[in-house]
């Protein structure tokens, strides 16, 4: 057996002659895992842990460990699958011992490919003419796809890559190139049929997809479709120019735009390709994979046209940052941001039949001194005033106990405050701003799940309203940062109910209208709701003396939150109708006193 290989990975040193658990051969490790207690995912995860463990430092031959892995695969991916739900869908910020459970699931992925690193390593010191070209082939996909799902979960927590990760990845590509090993196709029953190319690509073009943009659950669906779209793209050793991303496999990074590296290419660099996957008849829609292309779960429209937008070119910012360190109150979610931009009024107040005049007296329109947001040049100056300050119904300040807001720095306290029981906001602080929106601090003590895409309100000291905006991404290396756009400056806060045949139906939503901005002109309705309401339907929108009936129109925006339309007032459009064209009420007129002539 040779004492070198072409795999320039490091393996455990063999150390133990027999395993503890099972016989060293296919059939005993079927019993074996035929006794796993799988509905304890606990017991099973330790047992299946101090297998793999163990295994790595037991003398095995090389065709033995190699069908033992592909025995125990299934279940480790098994058992992954149930440690996630302990760390997706949650807080940005997560606990230690949830911490602990992502590095387990890490770890097993791990195991895995380095026992496919060994398996390979002792098929290649085997006899020329005895050892398995696929079987070599066949570990060296299996070690990339399991440092996909590793890449992948870190991604979906919006953290980095871990130290050596790519060079790891580049020096398994590496070595199937220089065994001629890297076009086969390996069967995949897991995460698909390909290529170890594919496989590796697989990996590159995640890392290209911007997916601290992404919501957690679209991440993992970019991946699985990867696995049929990298057979449409190319990677190249030389013309790197014509490359949208470029990388030195000899280095421990990812690929980055080609606009972006601030050094000429050396010998050695790879470039990525991505024209002809972008050129499909019908883009990367175009490009879907037929198992997927008729389930419920296909990518969304927003998601492949963010997948054209990252994998075409480089994108500069449209708005230059600047730092700041401002104390700031972020509310998360259209309940919350609902209720601070309705001064706090409950959502009750807004959800009322036909006795909408004997409900005005108890409310006053927004002037010109409060938060009317489409009044001409809006609001009073209330820097130095408690935003949070208790207003009585015809607008002055109440009588009864004022919460009062201390607007120290967030090291001070970062602790969410609890409004009315229910209505949570978090403090923190800016750490730049834009004309297009800010980035945040997420405190450490924040308990409210925050994601991309989620609508928010921002509070500032020195600005009177909140503003609405939308989380873009988060990052959580170190230190838990999100980036939010702004939507708008302002906004007035309503109800509303679909109208089917004049009729109100369904229950009550919370909507908010926004005025025409930098996201389009003419106003905008913002709706919490993302199932039920599309474009053309009629819409009944109410608030404390006020009600109106419109027609949604085009949508502006829409994410896994809310929708954004454009609409129309349709008691306006029926006036207009009138106005413009008086001569036609007169005509139906006269022509009644035709037949009495």
């Amino acid at each position: 057996m040779k004492n070198s290989s072409s795999l320039a990975v490091a393996t455990p040193e063999i150390s133990r002659e027999t395993h503890s658990q099972f016989a060293l051969n296919a059939n005993a490790v079927n019993s074996w895992l035929s006794s796993l207690p799988l509905a304890n995912l606990g017991e099973a995860t330790r047992l299946l842990f101090q297998a793999l463990s163990e295994l790595s430092h037991t003398a095995c031959k090389p065709k033995d460990r190699y069908e033992i892995l592909e025995k125990i695969r299934p279940q480790v991916h098994y058992i992954v699958k149930g440690l996630s739900q302990h760390y997706l869908n949650k807080p940005v910020v997560l606990p230690e011992k949830t911490q602990k459970i992502v590095l387990l699931a890490n770890t097993l992925n791990t195991q895995l490919a380095t026992g496919y690193c060994q398996a390979f390593k002792g098929l290649e010191g085997e006899n020329r003419l005895l050892r398995s070209k696929d079987a070599m082939a066949t570990c060296l996909h299996r070690a990339l796809t399991e440092h996909a799902r590793i890449l992948l979960r870190t991604y979906q927590l919006y953290r980095s890559s871990h130290k050596d990760f790519w060079l790891t990845a580049h020096k398994i590509y590496l070595c199937a190139n220089a065994q001629k090993l890297r076009k086969p196709k390996i069967i995949d029953s897991v995460y698909g049929d390909g290529t170890v190319q594919q496989a590796y690509l697989r990996i590159l073009m995640l890392s290209c997809s911007n997916t601290h943009q992404l919501p957690q659950r679209h991440i993992e669906e970019i991946f699985n479709e990867l696995n049929s779209w990298t057979a449409f793209i190319e990677l190249c050793e030389d013309k790197l120019e014509r490359c949208v991303f470029l990388f030195n496999p000899s280095e421990d990074a990812p690929p980055a735009y080609r606009e972006l590296i601030k050094r000429a290419p050396s010998p050695g660099w790879l470039g990525i390709d991505t024209k002809l996957l972008l050129s499909q008849s019908g883009g990367l829609a175009g490009a879907l994979s037929p198992r997927k292309s008729s389930n419920a779960g296909t990518l969304n429209k927003s998601i492949l046209d963010h997948l054209n937008i990252s994998w075409s070119s480089a994108t500069s910012r449209a708005a230059e940052r600047r730092p700041c360190s401002e104390p700031v109150l972020i509310s998360v979610g259209m309940n919350t941001t609902h209720f601070y931009v309705a001064n706090q009024q409950d959502f009750s107040h807004f959800q009322f039949e036909d006795d909408i005049h004997n409900h005005a007296a108890l409310f006053t329109e927004r002037t010109s001194k409060t938060n009317d947001v489409w009044g001409q040049n809006g609001s009073a100056d209330t820097r130095g005033r408690d935003p949070f300050e208790k207003q009585s119904l015809n607008g002055n300040p109440s009588s009864g106990p004022i919460e009062t807001i201390n607007y120290g720095l967030p090291q001070d306290n970062t602790a969410a405050v609890t409004t009315e029981g229910k209505y949570e906001y978090v403090r923190s602080r800016m750490l730049d701003t834009s004309s297009s929106g800010c980035r945040i601090e997420w405190p450490d003590s924040a308990n409210v799940r925050v994601r991309t895409g989620e609508l928010v309100g921002l509070k500032t000291d020195d600005y009177e309203e909140w503003r609405v905006g939308v989380v873009r991404w988060i990052r959580s290396d170190g230190s838990h940062q999100i980036g939010i756009e702004t939507l708008a400056s302002g906004a007035t806060p309503y109800s509303a109910r679909l109208v089917q045949s004049g009729l109100a139906v369904n229950d009550y939503q919370r909507a908010m209208l926004l005025p025409s901005g930098q996201v389009a002109e003419g106003p905008l309705l913002l709706l919490s709701g993302i199932v039920g309401i599309s474009e053309g339907q009629t819409i009944e929108l109410l608030r404390p003396g006020h009600s109106m009936r419109i027609k949604l129109g085009k949508i502006v925006e829409q994410s896994n939150a809310f929708k954004l339309f454009l609409f129309q007032d349709i008691a306006r459009n029926q006036t207009k109708v009138d106005v413009a064209d008086p001569d036609a009420v007169n005509k139906n007129d006269f022509n009644q006193l035709w037949d009495i002539l």
